[in-house]
């Protein structure tokens, strides 16, 4: 039998054993617990390995609570950048215009939400892969959907260190493969944004599905 803190009596009398049972079980509990089950009579150990069938095992690790997607630490960077590009776009930028890091981070969230996957450490990896994805978005913004760079710059770089919201130390900019996008800040029209976002979630979409880990398990 396995080493346990105390006999487990209360479960078998709620499983309707009798006190003259219990006894014995206890008594016959304490006896193994010091001197080994071997040492029993075979009568006796039959007796106790039938308690112990009666009785549900004992989970000797915690069952670990698996986190949402909402709680993966990726998805609170990209949250993050979101929120701070949100509030930064109410005072600077132009009436019905529309930040496309908005649109590129409102859709990566929207996928991760959608697609489920794991975001460990394989998963985000890759997902550092994406810069090369958002900066050839950017540029068609640019060419074919006729985006203008805002007169103000948003500080990707800086800012974490100016905000005042609860952030990881281990996050780092989300353009630090490509610091000059520090410098841009490209905003569309309104009536160009649907278009765009569809865009944008086709290209993400395909990128996830075909290089994070653990949705290739799935396909």
């Amino acid at each position: 039998m396995n080493k346990e803190l105390s006999h487990r009596s209360p479960e078998l009398k709620a499983l309707g054993w009798n006190q003259e049972d219990l006894s014995r079980y206890e008594d016959l509990w304490d006896y193994s617990q010091r001197w080994g089950l071997i040492n029993l009579e075979r009568e006796d150990r039959q007796f106790l390995k039938k308690a112990e069938k009666l009785l549900p095992k004992i989970q000797n690790k915690k069952a670990s609570v698996k986190k949402s997607i909402e709680e993966k630490s990726y998805y609170l960077w990209l949250n993050f950048y979101l929120e701070e590009i949100k509030i930064f776009s109410e005072s600077n930028l132009p009436k019905k215009q529309v930040s496309v890091w908005t649109l590129l981070i409102e859709e990566e969230l929207k996928l991760l939400k959608e697609l489920q996957p794991v975001m460990g450490l394989p998963d985000t990896l890759k997902a550092k892969n994406l810069f090369v994805n958002r900066k050839q978005i950017i540029e068609k913004a640019f060419k074919e959907y006729d985006a203008k760079n805002n007169n103000a710059p948003f500080d990707f770089i800086n800012i974490f260190n100016k905000s005042e919201k609860d952030v990881s130390k281990s996050w780092k900019s989300i353009i630090e493969k490509d610091p000059e996008a520090n410098k841009t800040f490209p905003i569309v029209e309104s009536n160009n944004v649907e278009d765009l976002r569809s865009e944008i979630n086709e290209d993400l979409k395909s990128f996830m599905r075909g290089n994070y880990p653990s949705l290739k398990e799935d396909l």
